[in-house]
């Protein structure tokens, strides 16, 4: 088989593998509510169980990075996968706050294996011009799985109730592994040895601002992205008045505009790099305006008394959103291809710090104030504050060499 259709193949692995595992993710959020209902518990106690995954997510995610490196991306890949697929499916078994907690954990352990082994493939396998494109197609999965799970999983939860959920998305993600080792190429590694790739420049990488730029704003995008994963349907059904099949629905929407952003995001950024400009200048372009025009919608949002006119609203913040966040992940294969692996981990890492607090504290200013709009100030400051740290220190050249 020659390159292009084993890079279709591979994509299109990587491509669905998101959108199960972030299928799986918003489960829990469509569940929420009757969750509440069943157990009695409030938007903290809920925040607090859509947090626990980053516990698990975190502890894989940087040696899931060497271990892609290391051994490849096909074999770390297809076991994360089995792993957070098991967990989906033992969920509903869970009669307890601690017996649901220990799901999601494991849930997170296998899930923090799949971006620094899809990125590690990604930078073997695509030549720069046409990363940006690549990782932008399989992070559209992530919105299609969220696409799919919010209207399919509302209509299951309010048809057979929220258990049936989990043991639906299980079985399609078994099924998912097979193929994977039946059929999935494993990317020979171009000019090095395994063993070469082994050693990591930690020094090198952990001295240089552009890294920590772009931890801190990837920071930023978690802890916007996983408020929003968290508790969009819920915040519809209680600020708007939607049903739980109409929450889903309306949820959905932002979802499917922010894969038109982030599509035109890949495209209008490999084809400037193609043209010949500098690739720092188009990554600060690309994620300021996305973030501005993100910061401007969500700063309307609280001054639209409409529900359908806020899910306009929200759809478009996150339209932008998307423009801006694509290209916080790609640049880590700017940086160092050759431990993008490595690199994914570790950005990872410092973005799940956020997916940790981000839930917990949504749900928690909810709780005590009933107020949604602040969420929402807050995130707009936020994405403020990440457009300068970027604007003043990232860089798309390469720290670390392509090859040895």
């Amino acid at each position: 088989m020659s390159a292009s259709p084993r890079r279709f193949t591979l994509s299109a692995f990587c491509f669905t593998c998101l959108a199960l595992s972030y299928m799986d993710r918003w489960n829990l959020s469509i569940a929420a509510p009757l969750l509440m209902k069943e157990f009695g518990w409030d938007e903290t106690t809920m925040g607090l169980l859509q947090s626990v995954f980053f516990y698990g997510f975190t502890l894989t995610h940087l040696p899931g990075g060497w271990l892609a490196d290391r051994f490849g991306g096909r074999r770390v890949l297809g076991a994360g996968t089995l792993g957070w697929t098991l967990a989906t499916g033992v969920t509903p078994l869970g009669g307890s706050f601690a017996a649901l907690a220990a799901a999601r954990v494991a849930l997170g352990l296998g899930e923090g294996l799949n971006m620094p082994s899809i990125s590690s493939l990604v930078a073997r396998w695509f030549p720069r011009e046409e990363r940006t494109r690549a990782t932008v197609v399989n992070l559209t999965g992530i919105h299609t799985g969220t696409l799919v799970a919010l209207p399919l999983s509302g209509w299951i939860a309010a048809t057979w109730g929220w258990r049936p959920i989990f043991y639906i998305y299980a079985l399609v993600g078994l099924v998912w592994v097979a193929l994977w080792f039946l059929w999935a190429p494993e990317p020979p590694l171009t000019g090095a040895e395994p063993a070469r790739v082994v050693r990591v420049p930690w020094a090198l990488l952990l001295r240089r601002r552009a890294v920590w730029a772009l931890l801190g704003t990837t920071f930023i995008t978690n802890w916007t992205a996983w408020f929003m994963y968290s508790w969009v349907p819920t915040y519809f059904i209680q600020a708007h008045g939607f049903s739980l099949k109409g929450s889903g629905v309306v949820s959905a929407v932002p979802n499917l505009v922010m894969i038109a952003g982030g599509l035109v995001a890949g495209w209008v950024a490999d084809r400037a790099i193609a043209r010949g400009q500098p690739v720092t200048r188009v990554r600060k372009v690309m994620l300021v305006s996305g973030f501005a025009g993100a910061t401007v919608f969500l700063l309307v949002l609280p001054h639209v008394p409409v529900g359908y006119a806020a899910v306009a609203c929200l759809s478009g913040a996150l339209a932008c959103f998307a423009l801006g966040a694509s290209t916080v992940l790609v640049n880590s294969l700017d940086l160092s291809p050759r431990h993008a692996g490595v690199l994914v981990g570790l950005q990872g890492t410092a973005g799940n710090v956020a997916g940790m607090v981000s839930p917990v504290l949504g749900g928690a200013i909810v709780a005590r104030t009933g107020d949604w709009n602040l969420n929402f100030y807050l995130i707009a400051a936020l994405l403020v504050v990440g457009m300068v740290v970027w604007t003043r220190w990232a860089s798309g050249e390469p720290i670390t060499p392509a090859r040895p």
